[in-house]
């Protein structure tokens, strides 16, 4: 890799997305696994992603919204896609002849997109979203579930619900996500209808939870759904985001630095400035408490991350040059430039991370351990 035009880049490692896959197969137990790549494959790239996960047998995915769908099919994925979303029905018809799968989460909206199936003779596949406890999208009880499972223009194929807190393990929660499960499990059941409950969460920790898919959203990245809590060894992240650095100067003590004068050189400082900022996914919340690894060793920001680029005290890094990668967030699961210890200091989580990676940064994918292919969106 030429460092890509001395600038910024995400490394996406398929090689180590399809292994996750391999650990979640084994976690789901005979369960048919769903392929969560909405939002950009969580910044990952939706479309490379989904084509190495149907590369190693994945058949199923899900999205947020029609435009996401429309893309993967773009690009040529194979399976099933289904639109967790609210869509417009002009536009379901319009991509009826595509292996998409709509929601229906009321009854009104279920009456509205049957009596528009029956006028055209068509029926439209759905699966029926549960509100069991996220009190967000979807049917609560069992009477508006027959009434959907009645129209006569909806394929109805499975229901599905949510949990809330499928990734803390302490008991009062486990107890929640019991009873979101049972009460998804018997309305469906009793009527014949396939299901599915388990996110990234409910995939670790309630394994025991009845279902005919599992959902694998940011376990199959490579993160934690919640960094308290423990991960199966096999799992791997799968981004690293990196830069270069792009110019050295020395400045003497005293001199402030940045944005706002919110760093003073307590030294003489060697500062490397790195073509990285807050447009590319650098968190400017960051600002002087992170570091960035380059030639083996940790250079801490100096002052506020700017737009384009930052600042990195090198004094303590021999042989730093021009051209020299650094990596912003790393491939590692806890700890040094870990995506998780960034959230973690900042008060947010990794999924805000990993889908604020900017759109001006080309992913670069690695295959069978070469780089096959780069990925730019402008």
């Amino acid at each position: 890799m030429n460092n890509f035009y001395w600038r910024t880049w995400a490394e996406i490692n398929l090689d180590t997305l399809k292994s996750n896959i391999k650990e979640i197969e084994k976690l789901a137990d005979g369960k048919e696994l769903i392929a969560i790549v909405k939002a950009n494959a969580y910044g990952h790239g939706d479309t490379h992603c989904a084509a190495a996960l149907n590369r190693c047998g994945i058949r199923h995915f899900a999205v947020s919204n029609l435009w996401e769908a429309q893309g993967l099919t773009a690009g040529g994925i194979e399976g099933d896609i289904l639109i967790f979303g609210y869509c417009d029905i002009p536009l379901i018809f319009e991509n009826l002849d595509r292996h998409y799968i709509f929601t229906v989460g009321t009854t009104e909206y279920a009456k509205l997109l049957s009596d528009e199936a029956i006028k055209r003779g068509v029926k439209v596949p759905v699966h029926i979203k549960f509100d069991t406890g996220m009190s967000r999208v979807g049917i609560t009880t069992a009477a508006e579930a027959d009434f959907i499972l009645s129209q006569e223009g909806l394929d109805c194929r499975a229901g599905y619900t949510h949990f809330a807190v499928a990734d803390s393990l302490d008991e009062e929660n486990m107890e929640f996500t019991r009873r979101q499960q049972k009460a998804l499990q018997d309305i469906c059941r009793s009527r014949g209808l396939k299901m599915h409950s388990q996110n990234s969460g409910g995939i670790l920790y309630h394994g025991e939870c009845d279902g005919d898919f599992v959902r694998a959203g940011i376990i199959m990245y490579g993160h934690k759904p919640d960094a308290a809590f423990p991960f199966p060894d096999g799992i791997k992240p799968v981004m690293q985001l990196k830069t270069v650095v792009s110019q050295l100067k020395t400045i003497p003590e005293g001199t402030t630095v940045s944005y706002g004068r919110t760093f003073t050189a307590q030294r003489d400082t060697k500062l490397a400035l790195i073509a990285c900022g807050y447009a590319d996914g650098f968190n400017r919340r960051l600002s002087g408490q992170w570091s960035c690894e380059v030639n083996g060793g940790y250079a801490p920001v100096c002052g506020r991350i700017c737009m384009d680029q930052t600042l990195i005290d090198v004094t303590d890094i021999p042989d730093v040059k021009i051209g020299d990668v650094v990596t912003v967030y790393s491939n590692e699961l806890e700890g040094g430039c870990s995506m998780e210890r960034a959230a973690e200091l900042i008060g947010t989580i990794n999924y805000e991370l990993l889908c604020a990676i900017g759109t001006r940064v080309p992913r670069i994918y690695i295959e069978d351990g070469q780089e096959t292919e780069v990925q730019r969106y402008v």
